[in-house]
């Protein structure tokens, strides 16, 4: 024994000092490759830097040239004369400095020069001479006592040729490259050379430098003359207070003096995870070498540790603890040398799984039966019947002092079923039941009560502000989308809350209370919670009574369309009509059309009531081609669960083909928040009905996320203006600049566009000078029934 724990430990002692060796070795050659890989992510960076500065300025300088031209269009400049001219900048050059961050302007004919501001006239001279000799706008930046931006623009003056030229302060393009970079950066005055007294970095006179209160004790930092020139050649890197910082130069083409840019970037992060890497191969050797260690000393003690799990395999086999007694005798395996213990392990084993499979046999048919009872078989979550004896338990033994229950319903669990099928519906039924088995707890459990609704009870919280939590945790828990079949699929919950005293409870009217509730948060846009009040009740009994009578709607003629009139912005003629459902019941009277459709999303009737639309437009597509006025377009608007549903196109294009009405007359209308919803999808939709025919509108654009990508993502006919941006219209300058910005990026896509919600002529006139091709709005006219539409063509044409 003493000799194999002589031999124990040499082996021990060699296999230390070849890991020590060989960690050495493997630490140097990190280093190496360290220092390589710095040295060219610095360059990377530097290179970066230049090109974003590069794309940056150009981008400042072609923006100073729009808005040149932009005052050019504005103030109608060709129109007066240079004195004339002079004296418009004259009464707005204080507005100008503001809006355009303007230091100085020149009107010039090469001659003649009206200057406002501290005009570098020495420097820009030859650019405007060359704007006038071209006729094409030049833009540069101009370095005289300061570093600006510069553009010169040609006018017209009654046929002679002037320039008008703009001067911009480069205090804001730092400002972004300092956003977009990471970097600080500093803009070093043009005019003045480097003071070779200073030995910090104040020997370089900035007239611009980002972040400079926390770059203080950098920029004191005592350099010396080699430091210096390896600054200005190459770059400099320094640590500061712990901090490690790098710093260079960049030359950027300019006007008059050269004009140079200072980059400071800390590259704390990228020293540490260097660090961090040597620490790493440390550890690793460290890792394997004791691996190594603990292999000997295993090999060493094999026949005692045999002994050893074979006692206590023998106490885990008595209380049945038969998984752990067949852990620690480990596999069966095969060997070339048996011995007498090793075939007692064999025993062992033998007998554990014979004692397991009785046991398993009685457990199994105990288990099936409690299971079928009460758990769900596709989420592992409780049933119903468990949540209601488990409320009823909890009024008769006082086991707690208050209850409250969170009723989820998914948002938008249909569509998996209808376009994936049942079986990636249960997949998905098992993933949010896995997630919602995370909240559960002591006083929190969690169940499935059918279909796609489920129930959380939590007993004993403290205050209202732990059931805001806790349902702010569960609205959380459907944030991240749901991977199946190589799909990622977004659903949300809405959610109800109810609460009792635990003293008197009941379970049906905390369900149904809790019911309401979330009934209540799908109306006020899902993926939210609310709880119960009295109030909700009334909305409950609304709910039932427009899925209840829906069908008598339909026969007794309680639902109607009416038609609003779009116009072309030129002319003011009809050119579309809007298809807009309303609903008037016997008792409840008029009900909003958001009320009732949000209802019948939630079943087939919407497609039941979809399907009634259609054929009451085909019918009026038909009545105006009798009249002559095969010119006018119909919009329909559609829902969410028509984009989901292939069902709707097809019936749409059955309807048209046994009309024999071409499908370029109908305008299917989807909303912004409807794409965001399922975009997948609602693109494979939109393509579709694209290809036989159908125009498409994106409706409400503006009024939800608003994503340009949307815009090019597949083909439609009209953007419609969402009325939000449009309201003021005629006095809000804001909305008229960013109605002015989205209608010349929509045209430069060839795309009509529709704005809504004119009501007074300065909002009809402001539009079309914004360049809105088509407007519908109350001004025009109000949703009109069948025959006062008949009417109001009638007038059309009778003014025409």
């Amino acid at each position: 024994m003493i000799r194999i724990r002589g031999l124990l430990s040499k082996t021990l002692l060699l296999v230390t000092i070849v890991a020590i060796v060989s960690l050495a070795a493997s630490y140097g050659f990190v280093t190496a490759q360290q220092s390589k890989r710095f040295e060219a992510q610095i360059e990377e960076v530097q290179y970066g830097h230049l090109r974003v500065s590069h794309l940056l300025f150009e981008q400042q300088l072609e923006e100073l040239r729009l808005h040149a031209e932009e005052l050019i269009n504005l103030s109608t400049l060709s129109r007066k004369t240079p004195e004339e001219g002079k004296l418009y900048f004259q009464e707005i050059w204080s507005r100008l400095q503001t809006s355009y961050s303007l230091s100085s302007l020149s009107l010039s004919d090469g001659d003649t020069r009206y200057q406002f501001g501290s005009f570098p006239s020495k420097y820009i001279e030859s650019m405007q001479k060359e704007t006038i000799r071209t006729g094409n706008a030049q833009s540069a930046i101009v370095c005289h006592l300061e570093c600006e931006l510069s553009t010169s623009v040609p006018i017209t003056f009654n046929r002679s040729t002037w320039t008008l030229t703009l001067i911009a302060d480069l205090a804001q393009s730092v400002e972004f490259l300092n956003l977009i970079t990471g970097s600080n950066v500093g803009i070093l005055a043009p005019s003045e050379a480097p003071v070779t007294s200073e030995t910090s970095f104040k020997r370089y006179i900035t007239e611009i430098i980002t972040g400079a209160g926390e770059l203080e004790p950098l920029l004191n930092t005592e350099l010396s003359e080699s430091q210096f020139e390896q600054l200005e050649n190459s770059g400099l890197r320094l640590n500061v207070n712990n901090s490690e910082y790098f710093v260079w130069f960049e030359q950027i083409d300019s006007i008059a003096y050269p004009f140079n840019v200072m980059f400071i970037r800390e590259i704390s992060d990228l020293i540490n995870q260097q660090t961090a890497q040597k620490q790493q191969v440390i550890l690793i050797f460290v890792t394997v070498t004791l691996g190594i260690l603990l292999t000997l000393i295993t090999f060493s003690i094999i026949p005692i540790s045999q002994i050893n799990k074979l006692r206590r395999a023998i106490s885990l086999i008595a209380s049945k603890e038969y998984n752990t007694a067949r852990y620690r005798l480990g596999q069966r395996k095969d060997r070339r040398f048996n011995d007498e213990l090793y075939d007692l392990e064999d025993e062992f084993r033998n007998a554990i799984d014979m004692l397991e499979s009785y046991e398993h046999e009685l457990d199994v048919s105990q288990k099936r039966l409690v299971r079928q009872a009460t758990i769900d078989s596709t989420t592992g979550l409780y049933t119903r019947n468990v949540l209601v004896d488990d409320l009823q338990v909890i009024g008769k033994k006082n086991t707690a002092h208050n209850v409250a229950i969170f009723f989820l319903d998914l948002d938008g669990f249909k569509p998996v079923n209808d376009n994936l099928g049942h079986e990636a519906g249960d997949i998905m039924l098992k993933k949010i039941g896995y997630r919602l088995k995370g909240v559960s707890n002591k006083f929190i459990k969690v169940y499935r009560i059918g279909g796609d609704e489920f129930v959380i009870c939590y007993t004993n919280y403290d205050a209202k502000d732990a059931l805001l939590e806790m349902a702010e945790s569960v609205v959380q828990l459907f944030a991240a989308p749901f991977h199946i079949y190589e799909t990622n699929i977004t659903i949300s919950a809405s959610i109800g809350i109810a609460t009792q005293d635990a003293s008197s409870i009941d379970a049906d009217k905390l369900l149904r209370y809790g019911d309401i509730a979330m009934y209540q948060a799908k109306e006020e846009g899902k993926n939210r919670f609310k709880f119960f009040d009295e109030s909700m009740e009334e909305k409950a009994q609304l709910r039932f009574t427009i899925k209840n009578d829906f069908a008598n709607s339909l026969a007794e003629n309680q639902l109607f369309l009416v038609y609003q009139p779009i116009v072309d912005s030129s002319s003011r003629k009809v050119t579309k009509l809007e298809a807009l459902c309303r609903w008037q019941h016997p008792e409840l009277g008029f009900i909003p059309p958001p009320t009732f459709i949000d209802v019948l999303e939630e079943s087939e009737n919407m497609n039941r009531l979809f399907e009634w639309i259609v054929q009451s437009v085909i019918r009026e597509v038909a009545f105006l081609d009798e009249i002559q006025r095969d010119d006018i377009i119909i919009s329909v608007n559609l829902s969410s669960s028509q984009l989901v549903n292939d069902r709707a196109i097809e019936f749409l294009k059955e309807e048209l083909e046994r009309c024999r009405i071409n499908p370029n007359r109908i305008e299917l209308e989807i909303t912004e928040t409807t794409l965001i919803t399922n975009f997948q999808q609602a693109k494979f939709w939109i393509e579709y009905a694209t290809d036989l025919g159908f125009r498409v509108a994106i409706d409400d654009f503006g009024a939800g996320y608003s994503s340009l990508s949307y815009l090019t993502a597949f083909n439609y006919n009209t953007v419609k203006l969402d009325r939000s941006l449009l309201d003021k219209i005629d006095v809000d300058e804001r909305q008229q600049r960013i109605v002015g910005s989205l209608t010349q990026m929509i045209h430069s896509l060839s795309v009509p566009i529709v704005a809504e919600g004119a009501e007074t002529e300065a909002q009809f006139e402001e539009l079309r000078k914004l360049g809105c091709d088509y407007i519908q709005g109350y001004l025009i006219s109000k949703p009109i029934k069948h025959d006062d539409l008949v009417i109001f063509l009638q007038n059309e044409s009778d003014r025409a």
